[in-house]
């Protein structure tokens, strides 16, 4: 039986879909994917391994959201580092600000499962609950910014799966870890 013929509204909606995607991508590549990534997985890790130890919503947060400070600290001093290495003579304190401002993407990457957990302790589930879903959540984060940046590449069918997996299975680890830490 033959496939039936798309219609033009049809085309229009994958067109359209596809500029979402095409936008999204976009943005994210100007932006730092890379330190989203970083900052999405630190919080994925410290949320599983912190969680499995306290209970208190709070502190779980707090203690989340130091560790990704502390390596969002070290990032920014290896880059005022990296700055003397290429000539840059000013104080550290004038390349800080520089160094703080590219590696804020670690700290934007991180917010969104802290921000999850927090909204879903809120809601009523217990810590440990709200930590399962939210690194759940961040799962479909890390997949997601893997997608899109197969997608900008061209990569299409069975290597888009594969990037976009790639990218989850760093989450899939956190989930794995508060599995085996409870």
């Amino acid at each position: 039986m033959p496939e039936p013929e798309r219609t033009r509204a049809d085309r229009a909606d994958d067109a359209e879909t596809s500029g979402h995607r095409r936008r999204a991508a976009d943005t994210l590549a100007r932006r730092d994917p890379g330190g989203l990534l970083y900052g999405a997985v630190i919080a994925a890790s410290s949320l599983a391994a912190v969680s499995a130890n306290l209970s208190h919503a709070q502190r779980v947060a707090l203690s989340v959201a130091a560790v990704v400070v502390v390596y969002w600290l070290a990032h920014v001093y290896t880059e005022t580092q990296e700055m003397l290495f290429e000539g840059d003579r000013r104080p550290l304190y004038r390349r800080t600000p520089h160094a703080a401002a590219k590696e804020v993407f670690i700290l934007v990457g991180a917010a969104p499962a802290i921000v999850v957990y927090l909204v879903l302790y809120l809601l009523g589930l217990s810590s440990s609950g709200a930590a399962y879903w939210a690194l759940c959540f961040s799962v479909v984060f890390l997949a997601v910014i893997g997608y899109l940046g197969a997608h900008r590449a061209g990569i299409g069918g069975w290597r888009l799966v594969l990037e976009s997996a790639g990218a989850a299975s760093l989450g899939l680890l956190a989930v794995l870890g508060k599995l085996f830490l409870h």
